[in-house]
């Protein structure tokens, strides 16, 4: 029988978070929680420090930022705290991606939101594991324009999400996937806006955050829960004013990237 890891620790950690749940009941701002959590924590002796802040690399690029909920015994131990109906399997897959980030040991994943405390126990087994990106070309659909170009973008994407994992932010996985494009040998800009016109007038700027690949293929790469159709109208604009034909929508909010192409006539 394996050893659990920090047992002592665990034990304490989690008295705190019952205790919490107990005293102030579910469904409040993650941050009530998690203020309340390190408070006790702190009075029973605990060292940790909420929202700490660490670097998300990518080849050995800085991308980004992430924010711990809870840091404890440095690194011994972090908090993921979430007010949900419960514990989903996105929200475990969050919890890994961070520990590769933090290299620490151990995650509890905490759920305030349900009509009992919920905690899923994470320990960091990707020091062991170093698993590989195997790529198996995705089908593109019938007659859909740069096939090949745009199966290397799809590699380039799920090489991406396969490295990091989910539960960042847009920009990281956008940084991430430039570096990535250019890794596969392709060429791309990087647009922040576009004009808006009407009848030949100016009307502003819209900020957006676009990455032409090859000058054919316009890719819009985000992490959101779900995937409003707006957001492929919304590109086709942005497509006629490009003159462009296809773009292409690629989600890393799940524990699946999701690449959806949207065409122009």
């Amino acid at each position: 029988m394996s050893k659990l890891i920090h047992a002592e620790l665990s034990y304490e950690v989690r008295g705190v978070l019952f205790h919490v749940y107990n005293t102030l009941g579910p469904m409040l701002k993650e941050e009530y929680h998690r203020d309340a959590i390190v408070t006790g924590l702190e009075k029973g002796g605990v060292v940790c420090e909420p929202e700490k802040v660490f670097e998300v690399y990518y080849e050995d690029e800085r991308v980004g930022l992430y924010r711990v909920d809870v840091w404890i015994e440095n690194g011994k131990i972090i908090l993921e705290i979430k007010v949900a109906l419960a514990i989903e399997p996105i929200h475990k897959a969050q919890a890994i991606s961070y520990l590769k980030v933090t290299d620490a040991d151990l995650a509890f994943v905490v759920n305030y939101g349900g009509p009992s405390l919920e905690i899923e126990r994470l320990p960091n087994f990707l020091r062991d594991k170093q698993p590989e990106f195997v790529w198996q070309l995705r089908p593109v659909a019938e007659g859909l324009l740069y096939p090949d170009l745009v199966n290397v973008i799809q590699r380039a994407c799920h090489r991406v999400h396969f490295t990091l994992g989910p539960g960042f932010l847009h920009q990281v996985y956008r940084r991430a996937t430039m570096i990535e494009l250019r890794r596969s040998g392709l060429s791309y800009d990087y647009i922040k806006q576009l004009p808006v016109e009407y009848e030949g007038q100016l009307l502003g700027y819209q900020d957006v955050r676009l990455i032409p690949v090859e000058g054919k293929v316009l890719l819009a790469t985000f992490a959101l829960r779900q995937t409003e159709d707006v957001m492929a109208e919304q590109l086709k604009a942005h497509l006629r004013r490009l003159g462009l034909k296809l773009g292409l929508l690629a989600n890393f909010y799940g524990t699946r990237l999701r690449i959806t192409p949207v065409r122009v006539r």
